[in-house]
């Protein structure tokens, strides 16, 4: 059995995939634990090379959970509710996880796994091609702002190289296109939501502006839009922010085309004095245009561009040593 005690219950994983159980349980001073075990039923042997290789995949799991809660609460088709959505959303990225860690143990591939430092839990976030969502739907509502996508957006007099834009990118008609004309255009209802995500990474000065700590998070934006702005309403930049309320994790706002045909609902990084910028993302659409609720499936994706992450990957078998109390093996054999 396998134990791991942070935080609260929220991105704990509840249930059973393939041979391993997870379970939940509440301490007396409010705190959570995280259990793991083998199917084949409860032991007291804690270190065993399998069931940590699972803890492993599961803390990851854990970190974007925590920080995606709300996203995983209404991303998978399959869920009546939130909370079938994230349980949906923790087992199918567990199994992402476990298989790319299984398959690539020596070699690595997308996911960057790890080190356990000390001896609790402390977990240095690190990602991968997550998915973000699932569904039947086929999103044709935005683009992903692409890496070489910058300069075609007003950045208030900065260089688009000192401030990097990432977030969803729409085509527009400004003084001329009304709202509810956009709206069909995009084949969106009053009831749609558009979701972005980001891995983000920065550079943080606040605690120790001597040595800064080097952040990573998962961010979000989730934008609605407003049914109470009438339908014939001429769609111009002034309009756009009461007409798509943002609930995020990080500022989001927006930002014009400079040829008057698009605009973007993004974060600005700051790449200049703070490093910052999004490692992956990803985004995904929710529509009732048909009558129904239906989903675009998405992954997290490097924004560069290829099929490869910007980070370098973390193999397995080079990270393993430090969950087994053994960090100075690499590689560590294959437990599977």
């Amino acid at each position: 059995m396998a134990v791991s005690r942070i935080g609260g219950s929220s991105g704990k994983i509840r249930g059973q995939v393939g041979d391993t159980i997870y379970q939940v349980k509440r301490n007396p001073d409010g705190t959570y634990t995280q259990y793991v075990y083998s199917k084949g039923g409860h032991t007291e042997e804690t270190l065993t090379p399998k069931l940590q290789a699972q803890r492993m995949c599961v803390a990851m799991v854990q970190s974007i959970m925590r920080d995606l809660k709300p996203v995983g609460g209404i991303s998978f088709e399959a869920g009546r509710n939130k909370t079938q959505s994230l349980n949906s959303f923790s087992s199918s990225n567990l199994r992402l996880v476990q298989r790319d860690c299984q398959d690539h143990w020596y070699s690595g591939n997308k996911f960057i796994f790890p080190s356990r430092h000390r001896t609790d839990l402390l977990i240095k976030d690190l990602g991968g091609p997550f998915m973000l969502s699932s569904g039947s739907l086929l999103q044709n509502t935005f683009d992903l702002v692409e890496y070489d996508d910058r300069p075609i957006v007003n950045y208030q007099d900065v260089s688009s190289w000192d401030y990097q834009l990432y977030g969803l990118r729409f085509s527009a008609i400004f003084d001329n296109e009304t709202v509810d004309a956009f709206l069909h255009r995009h084949k969106m209802t009053r009831s749609d939501k558009v979701v972005f995500c980001g891995f983000r990474d920065w550079i943080d000065y606040t605690v120790h502006p001597d040595d800064p700590d080097e952040r990573y998070q998962n961010d979000y934006a989730i934008v609605s839009v407003n049914p109470r702005i009438p339908g014939d309403t001429v769609l111009t930049p002034s309009v756009l922010p009461d007409l798509f309320p943002i609930a995020s994790s990080i500022p989001f706002d927006f930002f014009i085309g400079r040829d008057n045909d698009l605009f973007c609902i993004g974060h600005l990084c700051d790449f200049q004095n703070a490093d910052e910028q999004f490692f992956y993302t990803g985004g995904f659409s929710i529509s009732y245009a048909k009558g129904k609720k239906q989903i675009s499936t998405s992954f997290y994706e490097n924004p560069g561009g290829g099929s490869e992450p910007w980070l370098l990957n973390a193999q397995p078998a080079n990270v393993f040593g430090s969950w087994m109390g053994e960090p100075q093996v690499r590689p560590y054999p294959s437990p599977f």
